[in-house]
């Protein structure tokens, strides 16, 4: 995975999923956009996770465990809590596209969160390995689970291969998410039945 591809892997989660839940899973995907505008890439999802928007919620923002919702975040951890409902957050990715370009990327992003409903994570640049980048989680209650509504715009600070590198880049990208997002649903869904 490329260093734009490791940037984007949280990004990028919610599309993967889409992309592959199978019959045992409730997600159903209702759109999905992913596409890049020069040094820019861009997701865009709507999603029906099988768990209420409260227990998903709780999930996406147990910061110092989103690196065991995939192999290729290898940290994750809160810097600093600003107040009650804002955080910034470190996480440390890492991939390889074709197993021949790897690159480990930090990402420190601002979340302001506003339970149960909505996260917006902006990045820093200055402490980031990527020029600017926005991801926004809205969470609706939706028959007995939760529409979720997930964009996010990513833009890296540092050279990705060419066209075959985007190519691979945004295949990656489908996947990761699809295993994050699932992870999510996952441990939301134990959430509901531990009673949390």
């Amino acid at each position: 995975m490329s260093g734009r591809l490791a940037g984007l892997a949280g990004p990028m989660l919610a599309v993967g999923l889409a992309l592959s839940m199978t019959a045992s899973h409730a997600a159903d995907i209702d759109a999905v956009d992913v596409h890049h505008d020069g040094d820019r890439y861009f997701l865009s999802l709507e999603v029906h996770l099988d768990a209420p928007p409260s227990a998903v919620f709780a999930v996406i923002t147990d910061y110092e465990n989103i690196h065991q919702l995939h192999r290729r975040v290898r940290e994750s951890k809160v810097i600093r809590r600003l107040d009650p409902r804002t955080v910034e957050v470190f996480t440390l990715v890492k991939g390889c596209l074709a197993a021949v370009f790897c690159k480990s990327i930090r990402r420190v992003e601002r979340i302001t969160e506003i339970p149960p409903t909505e996260l917006v994570a902006t990045v820093i640049p200055e402490q980031s390995d990527l020029a600017s980048g926005t991801v926004r989680w809205r969470l609706e209650p939706a028959s007995g689970g939760t529409l979720l509504r997930y964009d996010s715009d990513v833009e890296p600070d540092f050279w990705v291969p060419g066209l075959l590198g985007d190519t691979l880049l945004q295949a990656s990208i489908s996947r990761t998410t699809r295993d994050m997002i699932q992870q999510v649903e996952i441990r939301a869904r134990a959430l509901v039945e531990e009673g949390g």
